[in-house]
This record gives structure tokens, sequence and C-alpha cells, in this order.
């Protein structure tokens, strides 16, 4: 297809936006998928505090990460793209598009910190520790997520208008 890039006038910026376009969705159905596999193990501890009834004042706790994590997947999943059909192909626009693929980027360590929380939680549990401390780590790491989806769509904003 690159032949094409040189035959026809602006076929070159119309693939790239293409392809970035579907980069940017399977990119974002990747971490929502990651994202899933951390809800069902946390499901799966909400389950093990409620069969242990010494662990049950853990139970908000766990559902208070619950709650964020489902929001914080579901605005990964459904946030918007950045690659509005207005858009006119400009270096400008390329550009920021770029920028806005490398923030997407670095939410990969929001999800690993997010990962290390959660296994620290099935760790404690089965170790029988504090889990109090790795429940609020797991929050904070996902509030953090979210302030970082917050500041991509600010992004996005700037970026179409």
């Amino acid at each position: 297809m690159a032949v094409l890039d040189y035959i026809i006038p602006g076929y070159k910026g119309y693939r790239e936006r293409t392809e970035g376009r579907a980069t940017d969705r399977a990119f974002r159905d990747y971490m929502a998928s990651k994202l899933k596999e951390v809800h069902d193990r946390l499901e799966r501890v909400k389950f093990s505090i409620t069969s242990d009834f010494s662990k049950i004042a853990l139970l908000n706790d766990a559902e208070q990460a619950t709650l964020l994590l489902t929001k914080v997947r579901d605005r990964m999943r459904w946030s918007n793209q950045g690659f509005a059909g207005t858009l006119t192909g400009s270096v400008a626009e390329t550009e920021a598009i770029k920028a806005i693929e490398q923030f997407d980027q670095s939410l990969e360590q929001h999800r690993n910190t997010v990962e290390t929380a959660i296994n620290n939680i099935e760790n404690q549990f089965a170790g029988g520790g504090d889990m109090k401390p790795a429940f609020f780590h797991l929050t904070s790491a996902l509030r953090q997520m979210d302030s970082h989806m917050n500041e991509r769509e600010a992004l996005l904003r700037k970026t179409i208008g």
C-alpha cells in the first residue's frame, strides 16, 4: 500500500489516521481486557472475604476498589480515541495524535502498578496479613490511573479543538 501513498494525493495521511485508529482501539481493548482480569481476581478475593468472617470488615474496602476499577476499565474501553473524522491530517494534528499515542503508552505503567497491587492483596490474604494497606495501595493506583485518563481527555480536547 505504500505505493498508493505516492500515487494518490492525501492517501498517506488517510492511511496513517486509519492505522492510528486501529492501533488505538486495539491498545484500549487490550488494556480493558487486562483490567477485566484484575477485576475478576478482585471479585475472587471479595468472595473469599465473605467466606472468612474475621475479614468481613475489609469488604467495604474491596467494594470501593471494585467500583473504582470498573470506572477506570470502562473509561479505558469507551474513551474518545482522539481521531475524529473531521481532522484534516495536517502536520500539527499528526504530531498531536502521536503525542496522544505516547501518553497512552504510559498507561501500561499504571496497569502494572494495579497488577502489583492485586498481587499484593492476594498474597496478604493467603498469608493472613493486614490487607487494609494493600487495598489502600490498589485504590491509590486506580485513582492515579483515573487521573491519567482525565489528563488524556484534556489533551484530546486540546487536539480536537
